[in-house]
């Protein structure tokens, strides 16, 4: 191998080029282009000053002298660093929803997918271009709150780990929450019913199974030496906290605001010594595995949906619409079923 040729090699493997392909530059030329974009970062902003100037306002009154403004300066920075950090984490996910509710469905309405797949782009360029070019917008919005944080920091009480790791959490469930929506993009054209479904499988994986099985588990189901001692348990418990984005940030918020957790936080995987068993790198790769699967299920369907498509099997609803208008032009009508004439003789009652 040259030189010249390993440079080249190097240089598209840094490049992403051979994950993403053409689609992901085609995706950013039309992103910077419209005006939603822009329109949502500046939404976003106006929500994020409003809610931080609320807690501030809540937290650090005007009342009392300075020095008792002061001494809660470190509450208000664990506050503010807390809601910003909740409020991306709900807002970038119900983005990310939004965003790619139409991401495969554009490309099957207007029949170029079957087109797509007569070019060396390959369906698994096709998934991962959608997908990341909807991400890197995410991460903008993400990318907006850090120099805020960095500066709420200064007011003490906030460590550096907290900050990296409530990003890491973020960004894992938004891949995570974007893979569902773009999964069910496939096969649903209207953007509501990605949307909905989507909400409907995540409240179900963040809410309602973790809820149910905690219930079956909690005392008098169990009793609480047993619930305590149990080599099952906590286990179990354990693993649906690593699988649970919800969950994985609201034991990770309580152990920045209160380190020494409390014995009923046991609930949330915490042993009855106050020892915690979460590590938000496990959570993470867990979820990058989780996105992993649903992308690779996504590529195989939008290769076949593709493939028919291109063979003709699939027919777009432009066309279907087309057909079924030229149709109801070109039947002819009897004179049976012409309207009589407001004039004539038979309007009138006349033989």
């Amino acid at each position: 191998m040259t030189i010249s040729a390993f440079h080249n090699f190097v240089c598209k493997i840094l490049s992403l080029s051979w994950l993403t392909g053409p689609i992901f530059d085609k995706e950013l030329r039309v992103s910077s282009r419209r005006k939603r974009n822009y329109t949502l970062r500046l939404i976003y902003v106006i929500l994020l000053t409003f809610f931080i100037a609320i807690v501030w306002l809540s937290v650090v009154k005007s009342e009392g002298s300075s020095a008792y403004q002061k001494s809660r300066m470190a509450l208000a920075g664990k506050t503010i660093v807390t809601t910003i950090v909740m409020f991306q984490f709900f807002a970038t996910q119900i983005i990310a929803v939004i965003m790619l509710s139409t991401s495969i469905s554009d490309e099957i309405y207007h029949r170029t997918l079957g087109l797509l797949m007569t070019t060396p782009i390959g369906s698994f360029q096709i998934v991962m271009g959608k997908l990341f070019s909807k991400l890197l917008q995410i991460i903008l919005l993400l990318a907006i709150t850090l120099p805020l944080l960095a500066i709420v920091r200064i007011f003490g009480g906030v460590p550096w780990n907290y900050v990296l790791s409530s990003l890491c959490i973020t960004l894992t469930a938004v891949i995570f929450a974007g893979s569902f929506s773009l999964y069910f993009s496939i096969n649903d054209r209207r953007a509501y019913v990605v949307i909905i479904k989507t909400v409907v499988t995540l409240g179900s994986l963040y809410f309602f199974i973790p809820t149910i099985t905690t219930a079956l588990l909690r005392p008098p189901w169990f009793s609480a030496t047993l619930f305590r001692n149990s080599a099952t348990v906590l286990p179990l418990l354990i693993a649906l906290l690593h699988v649970n984005p919800l969950a994985a940030m609201s034991v990770n918020t309580a152990m920045m605001i209160t380190p020494s957790a409390p014995k009923t936080m046991i609930m949330l995987a915490i042993t009855p010594t106050g020892a915690s068993f979460f590590y938000w790198p496990i959570h993470c790769a867990l979820m990058l595995g989780a996105s992993a699967l649903l992308i690779a299920i996504s590529v195989k369907v939008v290769r076949k949906v593709a493939l028919r498509q291109a063979v003709g099997q699939i027919e777009s609803v432009t066309n279907r619409t087309r057909a079924k208008k030229s149709k109801n032009r070109s039947c002819p009508v009897s004179s049976d079923e012409l309207p009589a004439h407001p004039f004539s003789g038979e309007s009138l009652g006349l033989p």
